[in-house]
């Protein structure tokens, strides 16, 4: 008998002990805490991890989806599905997160904000989903002083391998989904595929207005060669296309926009060479990330906005372990290009170069006791140069078994995308890196329970002069402050193999100096989930999600519960059935004002896998 929960909290609870499961799940490792390979429990960061299990049994078709379920995370949505997402980590807006796909940089530097498009990345590849709070700078460098999220694809498995899915659900949304291993002592190579499409509905609202369709295509492939137990060999190479309609807020047709549209063409390349000797250990990478974006609107006449960026990453980690801890010396490179253009106007073009050196080193004071320290140094060729630091403790305290407290003090920056860079107000010198001050302290007693309390500052923020054309930026005087609390508990009725599962966020502020809120942040946030495992793993689960209030230039997009169902089951030998139904009580809101949501909708989705 095998029960393979994990649930709505998903690992951030799961790191000591597995309570309801007779079969043993493996140790949860991850990267996204100091670049090398470690387990969730050494390191003092606070760390979610969401499961490929977790992905397919809440039918999350996009990693948007996937985060938002998460404590301390809101995302928001301007319509449906392949419609612009924004998320916020703890109060702070996307272009504080850093997001990576394998390692790479999804973040793209053409964007207002240099955020990465969760709405484009859909979850048919993905292993896990690691997700940092907190800052992280002082590893990462930009775009991390609210937190990381990496999202780690699948891997080969010894033999041939594979799996083929066919999925269909409302507005006509239909997919497939396809991959294909090999792995041997030498070699691993895969090939994963995906495609997304669906009629959707109105992006603005009323949802009924007319249909905003999108298309999504995903090619991953990887290909790895051991030459011997020392030294190994990865590539890999990930794009996605996509073509989505949308409303244009300024068009003259609002909800009844049938011409507005968008393409998107990203594609990422990776080469990483590992070298293992005894304790130490070193990894060479190179990538190069190409972002293509093109936005047709109908206002007073045609327009074609067109955003491209280019980023190449150099990187050799070296890491040393010793008998109490481990230490890392990394160094990196970074040639960051961006561009942008309305149709025949000016070009706006900015670039820089980012060098850095950063050393971490995760000390056991003793058994029950451990310390983390990072310090970066970050060079750049355009703006200021950036010194970030982490310290962190984490303690397992004898006097009761399972009680764990820890806290993190760091500084993190957030330097200006090439898009800010290059529409920079006239009146300043050059724009300067956005700098963040925060710390966080936690206590959890096992699975039950964990709080956390998190308060960040951040100096001269970047923001957008109200009522500039061509859009102009500057950096703040004030100082912007987010705090809140974050709970999460499970617990296992384990006669009735039912797992429950919660989490709560309150932001206690996320304002600017002046006063005046951050739109689209709800002061509270609950997730529950009530899970259930036959003897033969079909599950059953239903979810509920509470929004509160959230404030919009002046509008409020009012408080909210939606509630979700999922059944999954194995119909036949290697033959699973998922459905997966969405707002069952068709509540009609809004999560970005203005913008429809989905209404009740249903999703099954078939995998045959050898």
């Amino acid at each position: 008998m095998t029960f393979k929960s994990l649930s709505l909290i998903t690992a951030t609870l799961l790191l000591t002990t597995h309570t309801h499961a007779d079969e043993t799940l493996e140790p949860i490792t991850i990267v996204s805490a100091t670049k090398t390979t470690q387990s969730i429990q050494n390191t003092t960061s606070n760390v979610t991890v969401i499961t490929a299990e977790e992905i397919e049994e809440n039918g999350y078709q996009t990693v948007a989806q996937a985060i938002n379920t998460v404590a301390g995370i809101s995302v928001t949505n301007s319509g449906g599905l392949g419609q612009q997402s924004s998320f916020f980590v703890r109060g702070a807006d996307s272009g504080k997160v850093l997001v990576l796909l394998d390692g790479m940089r999804l973040n793209d530097p053409s964007t207002t904000n240099g955020t990465a498009l969760l709405d484009s990345l859909t979850t048919s590849n993905i292993d896990q989903i690691e997700i940092i709070k907190g800052g992280a700078s002082s590893i990462w460098g930009s775009n991390a002083s609210a937190g990381v999220i990496n999202i780690i694809t699948k891997e080969a498995k010894d033999g041939i391998h594979g799996s083929l899915a066919l999925n269909y659900g409302s507005y006509n949304t239909r997919g497939t989904d396809a991959d294909l291993s090999y792995s041997d002592k030498k070699i691993t190579a895969q090939v994963l595929a995906s495609y997304l499409k669906t009629d959707g509905f109105s992006a603005l609202a009323p949802r009924s207005a007319e249909e905003d369709g999108y298309e999504n295509k995903n090619y991953n492939i990887k290909f790895g060669y051991a030459f011997d137990a020392n030294n190994k060999l990865n590539l890999s190479y990930n794009r996605i296309k996509t073509d989505t309609e949308y409303d244009d807020s300024f068009s003259v047709s609002q909800a009844d926009d049938d011409y507005s549209n968008s393409t998107s063409d990203q594609t990422n390349y990776a080469l990483n060479y590992h070298f293992n000797l005894d304790n130490y250990s070193a990894i060479f990478n190179a990538s190069k990330g190409e972002y293509n974006r093109v936005y047709y609107t109908y206002y007073y006449m045609d327009n074609q906005n067109v955003y491209k960026a280019n980023l190449k990453e150099y990187s050799l980690i070296n890491a040393y372990q010793y008998e109490k801890g481990k230490m890392i010396l990394g160094l990196e490179y970074k040639d960051i290009d961006g561009f942008s253009q309305l149709n025949t106007y000016a070009e706006n073009k900015a670039s820089y170069i980012n060098k850095a050196i950063f050393v971490s080193n995760i000390y056991d004071i003793n058994e029950n006791t451990l310390l983390e320290t990072n310090l970066r140094y970050d060079n750049y060729d355009e703006f200021d140069d950036k010194t970030t630091y982490k310290i962190g403790f984490k303690h397992n305290h004898d006097f009761y078994e399972g009680f764990t407290t820890s806290a993190n003090y760091y500084t993190s920056y957030d330097s200006p995308s090439s898009y800010q860079l290059a529409n920079q107000s006239p009146t300043v010198d050059i724009l300067k890196p956005a700098y963040t001050k925060g710390y966080d302290i936690s206590a959890s007693y096992k699975d039950l329970i964990s709080i956390s309390y998190f308060n960040i500052e951040v100096e001269d923020g970047i923001v957008y002069i109200d009522g500039t054309w061509p859009a102009e930026y500057k950096n703040t005087n004030g100082i912007e402050k987010f705090s809140g609390l974050e709970i999460t508990s499970s617990y296992v009725f384990d006669p009735y193999n039912i797992t429950f599962s919660a989490n709560y966020t309150h932001l206690f502020d996320y304002d600017a100096e002046d006063g005046t809120d951050h739109i689209r942040r709800a002061k509270d946030t609950l997730n529950a989930s009530l899970e259930y495992y036959t003897i033969n793993d079909t599950h059953f689960g239903i979810n509920a999600q509470y929004i509160g209030d959230r404030e919009e230039f002046g509008q409020s997009t009012g408080n909210y519960t939606v509630w979700n169902a999922n059944f999954s089951t194995e119909i036949i030998n290697d033959v699973d059935l998922s459905l997966n139904a969405r707002n069952i009580f068709d509540k009609d809101y809004q999560s970005s004002y203005g913008y429809a949501t989905e209404g009740r909708s249903l999703y099954a989705k078939i995998k045959y896998s050898f």
